[in-house]
């Protein structure tokens, strides 16, 4: 399984930095909540970005260190994919109620707390590690500590400054639309929850009864 290439550090860092952001800034659950966060405060995204480091950071070593036992257990994202789908459509009826109440404050979670559950129930962040992310480690193995060390920082640094422009983004609109604004990321967030909390649930019903 393990995969040697004519690879240079440079060429290394390169790979990690444009494909850890093309995973990052691809639309998803986290970046929905980071935006709605960061109606209230400009800095949400560093919060949530450390929230999901409390779960990046393990699943990195324990690819690092475990690569051939953890490559034979890869059914088990299905039934992650299943209690995703759960968490996210709760996630979404609280925020939906919280709007309803009229209450701009519509996360039910810190960024932080929201930063691990939605990294530790998203369906996707499993299926990307156990792909790409495996694909990128096979080659920071290849650099040992040096190579880990330099993945894991290029890689959370990426999440941290796409997450932290989200939010300030996020903040200078409410702060020029005011209300508006933040109801209507709160009814973009709750779509995009629901959405992708339903979709995850028919993927993984599909796995397992088709």
């Amino acid at each position: 399984m393990m995969l040697h290439t004519n690879i240079t550090l440079i060429e290394f860092i390169f790979l990690t930095l444009t494909i850890s952001l093309s995973g990052v800034m691809a639309p998803g659950p986290m970046s929905a909540v980071t935006i709605n966060h960061g109606t209230h405060s400009r800095l949400a995204g560093l919060k949530v970005a450390s929230g999901h480091a409390i779960i990046e950071l393990p699943v990195i070593f324990a690819l690092f260190f475990g690569i051939k036992i953890i490559t034979q257990f890869t059914d088990i994202t299905t039934y992650i994919t299943l209690a995703g789908s759960i968490v996210l459509c709760i996630l979404a009826t609280l925020t939906l109620k919280s709007l309803r109440n009229n209450n701009t404050t519509i996360q039910s979670y810190t960024p932080m707390v929201d930063g691990i559950v939605l990294s530790a129930f998203n369906p996707y962040f499993y299926v990307w590690w156990l792909t790409i992310g495996l694909s990128l480690i096979q080659k920071a193995i290849i650099f040992g500590a040096t190579g880990l060390a330099l993945f894991s920082v290029l890689h959370l640094a990426c999440d941290y400054l796409w997450l932290l422009l989200l939010s300030i983004i996020s903040f200078a609109g409410a702060s020029f639309l005011g209300t508006r604004f933040k109801t209507a990321v709160g009814i973009i967030t709750v779509v995009m929850l629901y959405g992708f909390g339903l979709f995850f649930m028919y993927d993984a019903l599909k796995q397992l009864y088709f």
